[in-house]
């Protein structure tokens, strides 16, 4: 074989034009296929960096009554949950995330991210830890309260702190502290306004991410890990943070967890009135399944496209050897005369294809290498776990794989056509023509095979490129372009009354309306089309006896000036104005979709709805101390909150629900319709 390899250089070599044709084009099928598949191995084949990844499920909450899914939970139902479903699990655990500003070294404010889980979270995970410690279980216990009969403390004395026990990121030990083991011990430096005492007690191992859907609004690395103090208090039962994270036992099948899980949930349904009317359940997935849901036929069709690419390029290098086989025919036709058999030849023939496909896997495995940064670079940010992608050991053997196959698939047909070849005719004079002749019918199957597979590719390039025109044509609600958005995090510790924050916004906008070119500056919170969880609900007057009918829907916080700026065009009534943020004028604007699903045949405008951001839960006392389910102590009696006069702004709500899906925020645009 080896003698073949050498010969069928040689040979390709006396063909110079021949050999660069047909190595690039082999190159080209095989650098898009194994580009692609570095994606695939990353986002969809590799296990998750976890211990025993296979028996890792989230829990997502649903409020079916609502159409709000895949929500996060209260600590209070994290607890019941957890304490209710241990029998098929080995363990169960829960994470938040969001962002601070910390000072640096030099008194500069630094953006930070950082997550706050239950103690047990990182045993869960199989994370280890480099210095210091991990969470110990007291870490996570609120302080005890005074005992019965004790003193009365000093009022003019500041009341003790407990610090709140954390765990840095490598890269930002590295990053802030250059890796200096001493700070495990030694308090964070608290920002303005933020006085909390976070006591370092450990630096996590590298590397170490958070991998959940985008749709989940977790941050993937953050900056360093506090340990949650989990409390109980059915007063925040509706207070939905916490992404928890289960183990299953081994054996225990998915189902089999489902069921305890819903066991655990029900005495919540039926103590609290509002799980019971928005039907609340909890749904397992598995953590591997949940974070690839979203991406998965995107890549799969992106892998399809490409390995019809790789079988047109093999198409077009087996039309090119069946071609120089019928040239040869005479050669081959002497060295059949000679003794070769047809095997020897059909070897010779495959050595062709081999020499030239393993000439354009290593052209092929290069472009992939530059291939690969450029998808990096053009990833959308719903692309779990972008920075794994790599030409590692996996994609090297795949692409082996693959280029096996491509020249089996390149040189079987010339090969093929060797049995069919008459040697005594090709000597007699006429092989040139018989040659090509005999040919002809396989070269016609290579070339209709190649057109089909061209026309998929069309077809599917056509439609990407219809999405493509139809999402710019996509009206989100108001105009993106020269907008410039930022963060603002922190605050000042003396600026307590809603007069000194107000009165810092109003410096703020003032000083960014004077830099040259602002022509308007606004706030809101959240960003528009940025996805993640952020509804409330609204009702007519009925939803005050019947709690069933209150609906979810997305909401945004805004300054004064906001539609303004945004460009956003208004249908009916007026904005707001500055004269508006006095806490007793309770005012919306609403959208479209909103005032023709409340008032169908009536004007929005003065009319009123019911905003609930806290929920009485009337009669639970008498329902929980019937159930005598220990530690589910009944919220308070509440005043429901004050109905709202509502103007209406226009709502792009079909077309933006489509933005927002593409961002990862389906749940709430179903939320919204």
């Amino acid at each position: 074989m080896l003698r073949d390899l050498m010969f069928a250089a040689r040979t390709l070599r006396r063909s110079p034009v021949f050999a660069l044709t047909a190595a690039l084009t082999i190159a080209l099928g095989i650098g898009a296929t194994t580009a692609i598949f570095s994606v695939t191995n990353a986002v969809l084949l590799r296990p998750l960096p976890y211990k025993d990844p296979d028996r890792l499920v989230v829990l997502y909450g649903d409020l079916r009554a609502r159409n709000n899914y895949g929500m996060p939970i209260s600590a209070e139902n994290y607890a019941d949950i957890r304490s209710g479903s241990g029998a098929g699990f080995d363990d169960m655990a829960a994470v938040f995330t969001t962002r601070q500003v910390l000072p640096r070294a030099d008194g500069t404010p630094e953006q930070v991210r950082f997550a706050g889980v239950t103690t047990n979270f990182f045993r869960l995970m199989g994370a280890s830890i480099v210095v210091g410690r991990d969470f110990a279980e007291s870490d996570g216990t609120p302080p005890p309260p005074a005992p019965a009969g004790a003193p009365p403390a000093d009022a003019t004395a500041p009341a003790p702190r407990v610090p709140t026990m954390v765990i840095l990121s490598y890269e930002y030990w590295q990053r802030r502290f250059g890796g200096d083991p001493s700070v495990v011990g030694t308090d964070l430096p608290s920002g303005p306004g933020n006085p909390q005492l976070r006591r370092i007690v450990g630096v996590l191992a590298p590397r170490f991410q958070l991998l959940f859907p985008p749709a989940d609004n977790i941050e993937t690395a953050p900056d360093f890990w506090t340990a949650f103090r989990l409390t109980y208090d059915n007063r925040n039962r509706n207070a939905y943070f916490l992404r928890p994270i289960g183990r299953l036992k081994p054996g225990t099948t998915l189902a089999r967890a489902q069921a305890e899980v819903e066991s655990a949930v029900e005495p919540i349904r039926k103590n609290f009135p509002l799980y019971a009317g928005a039907r609340f359940y909890m749904r397992l997935e598995p953590m591997h399944k949940a974070l690839v849901e979203e991406v998965r036929p995107a890549i799969l069709a992106l892998m399809a496209a490409v390995v019809f690419l790789l079988l047109i390029a093999c198409a077009n290098v087996a039309n090119l050897l069946l071609v120089r086989a019928s040239l040869r025919g005479s050669e081959i036709a002497v060295r059949s005369a000679l003794g070769a058999g047809r095997w020897r030849i059909v070897r010779q023939l495959l050595a062709e294809a081999f020499v030239l496909t393993a000439i354009g896997a290593v052209a092929g495995v290069a472009l992939a290498w530059a291939a690969v940064r450029e998808l990096l670079a053009l990833a959308p940010e719903n692309l779990p776990r972008l920075a794994s992608v790599a030409i590692d050991p996996t994609v090297l053997a795949f692409t082996a794989a693959v280029s096996l196959a491509a020249a089996l698939v390149s040189g079987l047909m010339p090969a093929w056509n060797v049995f069919r070849f008459d040697p005594m005719t090709v000597l007699r004079g006429a092989g040139r023509s018989a040659g090509l002749g005999r040919s002809g019918v396989l070269r016609s199957l290579v070339v209709v095979a190649e057109v089909a597979l061209c026309f998929v590719l069309l077809i599917g390039s056509g439609l990407m490129i219809r999405s493509f025109v139809e999402l710019q044509r996509i009206d989100p609600g108001f105009d993106p372009k020269h907008l410039l958005t930022f963060r603002l995090l922190g605050g000042r510790a003396a600026v307590n009354t809603p007069e000194q924050r107000a009165a810092i916004t109003q410096q703020i906008e003032s000083a960014l309306g004077a830099v040259p070119g602002v022509e308007a500056v606004t706030a809101s919170f959240p960003f528009p089309l940025t996805g993640g969880y952020s509804t409330i609900r609204w009702g007519l007057p009925d939803a005050l006896t019947d709690p069933s009918k209150y609906q979810a829907v997305d909401f945004m916080l805004v300054r004064p000036g906001y539609f303004e700026t945004m460009k956003t065009r208004l249908l009916d009534g007026r904005t707001f104005t500055p004269a508006d943020n006095d806490p007793k004028r309770a005012l919306v604007v609403v959208d479209q979709v909103l005032a023709s699903k409340a008032f169908p045949s009536e004007r929005a405008v003065g009319k009123r709805i019911l905003i609930r951001a806290r929920t009485p839960e009337r009669d639970s006392a008498r329902r929980a101390g019937r159930s005598g389910r220990a530690g589910m102590r009944p919220p308070p009696r509440r005043r429901c909150a004050p109905r709202w006069r509502s103007s209406i702004r226009r709502c792009s709500s079909r077309r933006s629900s489509r933005c927002r899906r593409s961002s990862g925020a389906r749940r709430a645009a179903r939320a919204s319709r």
